[in-house]
């Protein structure tokens, strides 16, 4: 395996172990409130013992034990909404490369307009009408990003519904669902993987983002992207309130991303040459 690739999975390795282990790992309660400690900087005691490792925010609570427990909510939108993304995007994709011209029109139309449409614009309007919550935060992301998967999967489908063996198939009669579900869906597993890995990076700017708007997750849960907003009028007397959680979004969404171009790399036989 690369460097790039063991950093990669190293980095998600700690945030998903960081995100089972939350209760037993966290030094403090998420949501204990010290204010006798409000602002407290790195290494700071705290008035019933323990150490802030990270400081404390405007309301006393441990910045740390907040990083920790935000793994779930990113984890959380980030696997739900490219997972459900997928669901819908794969399908369809599907259906337009082997089935009618009609139904490959409508879904190329429909996957055009959502594409055409900015992406920040239309999650913004779809989390003003549902309302904050993590399961509005996965629909709007999957209502936006479906298209990804459509189009890879469209495209995909081009070249391998001429392959011989698919060609095969039909001439043998085999049913259209079982012909794509033993012998092309398997071969599109890798070009797959490798869009799902981006998209889960995505996924975790945009969970910050919202957050930070205020869109995201309930200001009650423990958020990256709701540290940052509520640390932002901080900046220059408690620069950890943003650094820690804008720190902890960086390294997830690169560990992502090398993922990503790991997989890339072993599954593309043009890069086989190269790798060796």
């Amino acid at each position: 395996m690369s460097k790039k690739g063991l950093a990669g999975f190293g980095i998600l390795l700690l945030v998903i172990v960081a995100a089972i282990t939350a209760p037993w790992i966290s030094p403090f309660d998420p949501n204990a409130q010290d204010i006798i400690n409000s602002l407290a900087a790195p290494m700071a005691e705290g008035s019933e013992g323990g150490i802030h490792l990270l400081g404390t925010d405007r309301l006393g609570q441990d910045v740390m034990s907040r990083i920790i427990y935000g793994t779930r909510v990113s984890l959380t939108v980030a696997f739900g909404a490219v997972g459900v993304s997928a669901l819908i995007g794969i399908p369809l994709g599907l259906a337009a490369g082997f089935m009618s011209r009609t139904v490959e029109s409508l879904v190329l139309v429909a996957t055009d307009i959502v594409l055409s449409i900015p992406f920040i614009l239309l999650a913004l309007v779809l989390m003003s009408v549902l309302g904050a919550s993590l399961t509005n935060l996965i629909i709007a992301f999957a209502v936006v990003r479906w298209a990804q998967f459509a189009r890879v999967t469209y495209s995909l489908s081009l070249e391998l519904r001429e392959k011989e063996y698919v060609l095969s198939c039909r001439a043998a009669g085999i049913s259209l669902p079982r012909t794509l579900a033993v012998h092309v869906l398997p071969n599109m597993v890798g070009p797959l993987m490798v869009i799902a890995t981006l998209e889960l990076a995505y996924a975790i700017l945009m969970e910050s983002g919202l957050s930070f708007l205020g869109l995201g997750a309930p200001p009650e849960t423990p958020s990256w992207g709701g540290m940052l907003q509520e640390g932002r009028n901080e900046l220059d007397t408690a620069w950890w309130l943003t650094a820690a959680p804008g720190l902890a979004i960086m390294a997830t969404a690169i560990g992502y991303n090398f993922v990503g171009d790991w997989i890339r790399d072993r599954l593309d036989p043009r890069l086989q040459g190269v790798l060796r």
